[in-house]
């Protein structure tokens, strides 16, 4: 079913029709929903005068519990920008919010495109004040910081390793264009919030000859365990295969010991095995000091999961609490 008109069609979209077929089942078509899916009619968040959160919603869809008037809901929101248009979304949005018991007023198409990408000029002044120190105004880097005019990993159409790298960020060799730099990218999780690193992020997409599309919020909420592990094997490589291998078998005729299929590195308490990296123990150095929370965090993360490893990820939080 299309719900949007035809190039040069004068009807709008159909926002109660649009509810009824994508929304009903869930929320139901009295808009009192139904066990984990929240309420429409009478929710005072799809009522609000800021229509940002709810345009959010829609687009990028919500997960986890939400509490709506007192009572908490914990069914899942998909993302619906890739399945129906900035109209569709107008219209079903002005129809929620004046359906039922709901007076509020309508929202326009160019609300639901305003939310759907992060404003660039708000980038552009984080990324004169956070990033052109190391980075050039214009992008081009230097000669230990990689560019990010034309550089193919900011411009990739998936975004998870530009945000890994902004996020938490990196450490070792990286190589861009042919060649190599061994610039130092600090983590920006916890000095930024998640909205500035979009801003950030969609700037730089955008920017000189690049032209990518932006970058939300949520994408940026969403960077976790699969994120900080390519961040940690990039940290492996740097710092760790000299002694442990690549294949994480150990090497110096068992001096350096094994990490895949190793008890320590698999204990469901990952708290032995940050206590050993952050201190260090016999021929291991400590590497409190040379890597952040962040980086051990990450690296952890990595070879708990690599070699046939199976155990959980590791929290910025759990480096940080080891004494």
């Amino acid at each position: 079913m299309h719900f949007s008109p035809q190039a040069g069609a004068a009807t709008p979209p159909d926002g109660k029709a649009i509810f009824v077929a994508k929304c009903s089942a869930c929320h139901q078509a009295t808009g009192l929903g139904n066990g984990p899916y929240p309420p429409l009619a009478g929710n005072p968040d799809v009522t609000a005068s800021d229509t940002a959160a709810l345009i959010t919603t829609l687009l990028h869809g919500r997960s986890g519990p939400i509490t709506i008037l007192g009572h908490a809901y914990s069914g899942s929101m998909p993302a619906w920008r890739d399945q129906l248009s900035n109209a569709d979304i107008a219209a079903v949005l002005t129809y929620v919010r004046s359906a039922w018991t709901n007076k509020a007023a309508s929202i326009t198409e160019d609300q639901v495109a305003a939310a759907a990408a992060p404003v660039a000029a708000s980038g552009a002044g984080l990324f004169a004040a956070k990033c052109a120190t190391c980075h050039g105004a214009g992008g081009q880097g230097t000669s230990g910081v990689p560019p990010l005019d034309g550089n193919a990993d900011v411009t990739a159409a998936d975004t998870k390793s530009m945000i890994a790298t902004i996020v938490n960020g990196r450490t070792g060799s990286l190589t861009v264009g042919g060649a190599t730099f061994n610039g130092k990218m600090p983590t920006w999780k916890g000095q930024l919030s998640n909205a500035d690193i979009a801003a950030i992020a969609t700037f730089v997409r955008g920017a000189w000859d690049n032209k990518a599309s932006g970058v939300t919020e949520q994408q940026v909420a969403a960077a976790g365990p699969g994120v900080a592990s390519s961040v940690g094997q990039s940290i492996y490589a740097a710092k760790c295969t000299a002694c442990h291998q690549a294949t994480g078998k150990g090497g110096g005729g068992g001096i350096f010991p094994a990490l895949a299929n190793n008890p320590h590195v698999n204990a469901a308490d990952p708290t032995p095995i940050l206590t050993t990296i952050e201190h260090g123990k016999g021929v291991m150095p400590s590497w409190k000091g040379q890597l952040s929370a962040a980086d051990i965090a990450a690296v952890v993360t990595y070879i708990r999961s690599a070699w046939g490893n199976k155990a959980d990820v590791v929290t910025e939080s759990m480096v940080s609490a080891i004494k």
